[in-house]
């Protein structure tokens, strides 16, 4: 029974209060004005090799073929 009262009295307590009314904001509005619109810088470059399907081959050639530096 104590456990459901002191669960029940915030709830009851908060019940009656008054209600949270945010500020109005009007900087919002800015944001439809097409005058304060700024163009998005690109995004980043990515570079993109194709490389064809093929059996598995040793892991050792493989990993050495794709280090830093690496003479392909």
């Amino acid at each position: 029974m104590k456990i459901l009262f002191a669960a029940a009295v915030p709830l009851a307590l908060a019940g009656c209060s008054q209600p949270f009314v945010p500020p109005v904001v009007t900087s919002l509005v800015e944001a439809a004005n097409p005058a304060t619109a700024r163009i998005a810088p690109d995004g980043p470059v990515v570079g993109h090799s194709s490389r064809a399907i093929e059996e598995p081959g040793d892991w050792r050639s493989l990993n050495d073929a794709q280090a830093p530096g690496a003479t392909r």
